[in-house]
C-alpha cells in the first residue's frame, strides 16, 4: 500500500476522530437539555402535562363498581332550592328497607320556611339511627350514622381574609351523628382529581363517614395527599343500557318502591341530580379524567353526589391511589432525560423514531399497570410527551449537524480510500470495509491469516526466448487480470506483486472465519483455468498456501509505506510455493491450513520437509480437487504406504511403492519420482522428515 493510502487513512482516523468527539458532546448535550426540560414540566410549568400521567390510564382502567355504596338523587324543587319535605320519608323509607347508614351531600344552613318539615326532618334522622329525642339508644333498634355536610365561607377581619364554616341548622345537627366538610381540590377546568379529606380543623364529610362505618383509617396521616380512584364514568343519559359504576335512583322512586334489597346494608349518599341546580362546570358539577379524552362524546359532568360516593368508596375500601415522592420523581426524570438526549442523540434519526415510539408505548402501558395492579401513579407523560420528543428533535438536529459538516469531508476521504483499496480488495471485500468506515489500525497488529504465493512455471526462459518485453507485459497483465478475479471472487486481498508472482491473503484487513477454504476454492480456480500464454506455451501457475499468525499493517520507512504480512508463517508459505518446483507438483498446502478445510477437497500428503531457515518440519500436502463422490483412487493409498516405509528406514519397500504410484498415472507422479531420485542418490529421511538445504 503506498504512502498515499497511508496518509488517507491517518487522515481519515483524524475525521472519524473528531466526528465521535462531535456526536459525545451533542449527546450530553441533549442529555442535559432533556433533564432540565423535563425538571421545568415536573416542578415549573408542566401542570397539564403532568396531569396526563393520572388522567390517561383510566382510558383503560377502572376501580370496579363499590356495591356497597348506592346514590339517590334528589329531583325536585322547592323554588331555587331542593324540596325539603321530601326528606323524612325518603329517610323512613331507607330505614325501613335495612340501608346501613346515610350521608348527606347536602347543605342544609338555613331553616325550612315551616319549621314543621326540619322537625319531621330531625324525627325521621333520630328514627333511622335508632335513638330518642335525647340521644339515647332506643332498646333493640339498630345504631346506623347519619352525617350531614357543611360549607366553608371566606370572611373578612381587619383587612385579613379567613374562612369560617357553615355547619347545618341546630335542628337537624342534634338530630345527626356529625358533620362533615364537603368541598373538592380542582384544576381550572374544574377537573378533580385529589381525594380531598378536609383541612387542618376539620375532617371531610366523606373521612368522616367512613370512620363512623368502620373504615380504619389513620389520622395522623390524613392530611396526606390522596388520589380518587374512580369506579367508572357517568354513565350516558342517552344510553339505557348503559350500566352506571356506581348503582343509582332518584328520591321519587325511592318513594315509589325501589326494588327489593337495593338499598339493604348499603350506605346510602343523598344529593342532588346532576344539573338540578346549574348545568354548568362548577356548579355542583364536576370534570373527570374520563372527561379529558371524551370531548365528542355523551359523557356528561359527573354531579358532585356521585364525586362524594366515589371519595366514600375509596376510603371504606382503602384503594385509593398514590403519587410516587419528589426524590423518585426526579431520578425517574433524571434517568428518562439522560437516557434519551444521550441515547437519541448517538443515534440514526429513523432508528431514533422507532425507538421513541416504542419507549412512548412502553411507558404508557407501564403507566396504566402501575395504576391498575399497584393503585400508583408516577409523572411518565412527561418522559413520554416532552423528554422524548425534544430528545427526538435535538437528535434529529445533531445528526444532520454531523452529517452536514462532517460527513462532506468524510465522503470525499471515503471515495478516495474506496479508489485506493479497490486495486487490492475483492468488490464484496471492499464494500465490508467501507460499511465499517475503513476501520484498519494504522500499523501493525497481529492477525490469523490464510496466504498464498504464487509463481509461473519457466517463466524466466520462455522471457530470455520471447526478447520483446512489452508483448510479455501485455501477457502478463492479462493472466493477473484474470489470476487475481479469482482471487477476489473469494474475497481474498492482494497484498503484493512481485514480478510474475502473487501475494495473496485471506483474513485480513478484515477478519474471516472461512479464510482458508476461500484460499483453497481460488487457488484451485486459478489452476483450473488460468495459464500464461506465450508463443504457444502454456505456462501452468505454481501455488503454496499456509494458515498461521502474522502481523498486518503498514510498514516502511518516513518517506514509504506498504501494506503487507510479516513472519515466520510468510516465510513457510514463500517455501512452500518453491517446494512445487522440485515435487513437479501445481498446488501444495501446509498442514495447519489442511486441518481447517475439512472434506471439501481431496488432498495427499506429499512428505514431511524441513524447509531452508526453519527448524520445525511441515507436512505438506498436494491439492488435488474437489470431493466427489468416487472412492479415492488407489495410487493414494499405495503412495502414502510408502511414506511409511521410508518413514521407518525400509528403503526398497519405499522405493518399489513410489515406482508402481509412478506407472499408475499417466504423466508419472512429480512427488513419487522426487524420492526415487532422492533415494538412487542415497538421501537420508530420519523419521520420515526431509530437510532442503536450498529455497
Amino acid at each position: 500500500m503506498p504512502m498515499g493510502r497511508f496518509s488517507l487513512l491517518r487522515r481519515f482516523g483524524i475525521i472519524r476522530s473528531t466526528e465521535r468527539r462531535t456526536r459525545i458532546a451533542t449527546a450530553l448535550v441533549g442529555a442535559a437539555l432533556t433533564i432540565f426540560i423535563g425538571w421545568c414540566a415536573l416542578f415549573r410549568l408542566g401542570g397539564s402535562l403532568l396531569s396526563l400521567s393520572y388522567d390517561v390510564p383510566f382510558v383503560a382502567h377502572r376501580a370496579g363498581s363499590p356495591d356497597e355504596i348506592r346514590i339517590v338523587y334528589l329531583d325536585e324543587l322547592e323554588g331555587e332550592s331542593l324540596d325539603r319535605r321530601v326528606q323524612a320519608p325518603l329517610l323512613d323509607r331507607l330505614n325501613a328497607d335495612g340501608a346501613r347508614g346515610v350521608v348527606y351531600d347536602l347543605i342544609f344552613d338555613l331553616p325550612s320556611k315551616d319549621p314543621q318539615i326540619d322537625a319531621a326532618f330531625a324525627a325521621a334522622i333520630r328514627r333511622f339511627r335508632g335513638v330518642d329525642e335525647a340521644g339515647n339508644a332506643l332498646p333493640g333498634k339498630p345504631r346506623r350514622p347519619v352525617l350531614l355536610a357543611c360549607g366553608r365561607t371566606l370572611i373578612g377581619q381587619t383587612g385579613a381574609l379567613g374562612e369560617r364554616l357553615v355547619p347545618p341548622t341546630d335542628v337537624l345537627l342534634d338530630a345527626a351523628d356529625d358533620f362533615g366538610l364537603v368541598a373538592f381540590v380542582h384544576d381550572e377546568g374544574f377537573t378533580v382529581r385529589e381525594l380531598a379529606t378536609g383541612s387542618r380543623d376539620e375532617p371531610s364529610l366523606a373521612w368522616k363517614a367512613a370512620v363512623a362505618l368502620g373504615a380504619k383509617l389513620d389520622e395522623g396521616r390524613r392530611l396526606e395527599t390522596h388520589w380518587i380512584n374512580y369506579a367508572g364514568p357517568p354513565p350516558d343519559p342517552d344510553d339505557r343500557d348503559a350500566v352506571p359504576a356506581i348503582r343509582s335512583c332518584t328520591a321519587r322512586n325511592v318513594l315509589d318502591g325501589a326494588e327489593p334489597g337495593f338499598f339493604r346494608d348499603k350506605v346510602i349518599v343523598v344529593g342532588g341530580k346532576p344539573g338540578i341546580v346549574g348545568a354548568a362546570a362548577g356548579k355542583d358539577l364536576f370534570s373527570t379524567p374520563f372527561h379529558r379524552f371524551q370531548h365528542r362524546s355523551n359523557v356528561p359532568l359527573m354531579s358532585g353526589v356521585e364525586l362524594q360516593a366515589n371519595v366514600l368508596a375509596n376510603l371504606l375500601r382503602g384503594n385509593w391511589l398514590r403519587r410516587t415522592g419528589p426524590v423518585f420523581d426526579m431520578c425517574f426524570i433524571v434517568a428518562a432525560g439522560a437516557l434519551a438526549g444521550a441515547g437519541l442523540a448517538l443515534m440514526r434519526p429513523l432508528k431514533g423514531i422507532w425507538l421513541g415510539a416504542a419507549a412512548i408505548v412502553l411507558l404508557v402501558l407501564g403507566g396504566i399497570l402501575s395504576v391498575h395492579y399497584a393503585r400508583i401513579w408516577f409523572p411518565w407523560s412527561i418522559a413520554a410527551f416532552l423528554q422524548i420528543p425534544v430528545a427526538l428533535v435535538w437528535g434529529g438536529s445533531s445528526h444532520f449537524y454531523t452529517e452536514r459538516f462532517q460527513r462532506l469531508k468524510l465522503t470525499e476521504e471515503q471515495r478516495r480510500l474506496r479508489d485506493a483499496f479497490s486495486k487490492y480488495l475483492s468488490p464484496q471485500m471492499l464494500d465490508r470495509l467501507s460499511e465499517k468506515g475503513f476501520q484498519v489500525n494504522v500499523g501493525g497488529e497481529k492477525i490469523e491469516a490464510a496466504m498464498m504465493f504464487t509463481d509461473i512455471e519457466s517463466f524466466t526462459d520462455v522471457c530470455q526466448r520471447v526478447r520483446d518485453p512489452e508483448r510479455i507485459i501485455e501477457m502478463l497483465n492479462d493472466y493477473f487480470q484474470r489470476t487475481t478475479g479469482h482471487i477476489f471472487n473469494h474475497d481474498g486481498v492482494v497484498v503484493q506483486f512481485i514480478g510474475d508472482a502473487i501475494f495473496a491473503a485471506w483474513g485480513t484487513p478484515l477478519p474471516d472465519s472461512d479464510a482458508s477454504v476461500k484460499a483453497v476454492r481460488a487457488a484451485w480456480k486459478l489452476f483450473e483455468s488460468d495459464k500464461l500464454v506465450i508463443d504457444g506455451d502454456a505456462l501452468q501457475t505454481r501455488m503454496g498456501l499456509h494458515f498461521g499468525e502474522v502481523v498486518a499493517g503498514n510498514v516502511g520507512s518516513d518517506r514509504h509505506v506498504d501494506y503487507s504480512l510479516i513472519g515466520d508463517a510468510v516465510n513457510l508459505t514463500s517455501r512452500l510455493e518453491g517446494l512445487n518446483k522440485l515435487l513437479g507438483t501445481n498446488v501444495l498446502l501446509s498442514g495447519a491450513l489442511r486441518e481447517r478445510i475439512g472434506t471439501s477437497f481431496r488432498t495427499r500428503c506429499v512428505g514431511c520437509f524441513q524447509v531452508k531457515g526453519r527448524s520445525e518440519a511441515t507436512t505438506v500436502y498436494e491439492l488435488l480437487g474437489p470431493m466427489r463422490q468416487e472412492a479415492e483412487p488407489e495410487w493414494i493409498a499405495e503412495y502414502h504406504r510408502a511414506l511409511d516405509a521410508l518413514e521407518k528406514g525400509n528403503r526398497e519397500i519405499a522405493r518399489s511403492l513410489f515406482a508402481s504410484v509412478d506407472s499408475q498415472r499417466i504423466r508419472g507422479d512429480g512427488p513419487a519420482r522426487y524420492f526415487i531420485d532422492f533415494l538412487d542418490r542415497g538421501g537420508l529421511a530420519p523419521g520420515g522428515i526431509i530437510e532442503l538445504k536450498e529455497k
